[in-house]
């Protein structure tokens, strides 16, 4: 064979394996491109997926009483949530105390479904409270391993495996709370605090009293009297709505304080009031 077929023959090759090397490229190309689409799908996926999670934390009311919190952080609506634990939740029967102080321990009372959590919604459920689970002591379990199961869809779906199951792991562990004695200095500030503002409250009311009751028109002290007493009213009002709502049985035996008539204090003060406006007229 002469030099000229030799290369002929050469040039042949290396046109075939270019072109094999081509098709071998491309299909490399779509291989990476198929794959970086399926990645993509399932991170918007995880993205637009149901967040659902289970933590512990002080109910905003009662600084000692621990809610059970059960969120939806995700985008999208979470549907059919599950409790799952190896070992429920359990609170003691503070109801049922006896001679010698000893309490039987019950698992809490925990739903057997939530049927729907829209994104950024939350179901809570006062679980027990700090002081009276620091007197149980070691008698009550104060870790539990758990787990809440979801699904990003309701029921059963026409289309077969659109519908996901998702589980998210929890560890509600009562000693990785603040202690009760650093709570309770907390909420001792606390009063200081509303003491004072209680004090400043009381000053500028006395203020408004002196400059209001040095008017002498019938009309003008009327109308700072309907004033009054409208704002008497909504106060009233949303103080018994905030005390209905926050009201709890007391526990372990204690003995409730005497209940404050909010009505007769503030028609009282409202008659003081009204004495002093007279006698001042009778005065004048």
């Amino acid at each position: 064979m002469d030099a000229d077929g030799v290369l002929g023959l050469s040039a042949g090759m290396w046109t075939a394996l270019a072109a094999w090397l081509a098709v071998v490229v491309g299909i490399a190309a779509l291989v990476y491109a198929w794959r970086q689409y399926q990645r993509g799908r399932r991170q918007s996926e995880e993205l637009m997926a149901p967040n659902v999670a289970m933590f512990m934390e002080p109910a905003a009311n009662d600084w000692h009483l621990i809610e059970l919190v059960v969120k939806n952080f995700g985008r999208t609506p979470a549907y059919n949530i599950r409790f799952d634990f190896a070992h429920p939740p359990t609170v003691a029967k503070y109801e049922n105390v006896y001679d010698d102080r000893y309490v039987d321990i019950a698992p809490l009372n925990l739903p057997a479904e939530i049927p729907y959590l829209a994104p950024g919604q939350e179901w809570r459920i006062v679980w027990d409270s700090a002081l009276d689970r620091r007197e149980l002591g070691e008698a009550i379990a104060s870790r539990f391993d758990g787990a809440v199961t979801y699904y990003d869809q309701q029921g059963h779906t026409k289309k077969k495996g659109s519908r996901h199951r998702y589980r998210s792991t929890a560890v509600l562990d009562w000693s990785t709370l603040h202690p009760v004695e650093r709570l309770e200095l907390l909420t001792t500030h606390d009063l200081a605090r509303q003491e004072k503002q209680k004090l400043e409250l009381l000053r500028h009311l006395l203020t408004y009293y002196h400059y209001a009751a040095n008017e002498s028109r019938e009309d003008v002290l009327r109308q700072e009297i309907n004033r009054v007493r409208s704002s008497v009213d909504e106060l009233r009002d949303r103080y018994r709505t905030e005390t209905e709502g926050s009201q709890r049985k007391p526990r372990n035996g204690a003995v409730p304080g005497r209940p404050v008539d909010i009505d007769a204090e503030f028609e009282e003060a409202h008659t003081q009031i009204l004495k002093t406006n007279t006698a001042r007229h009778r005065i004048a």
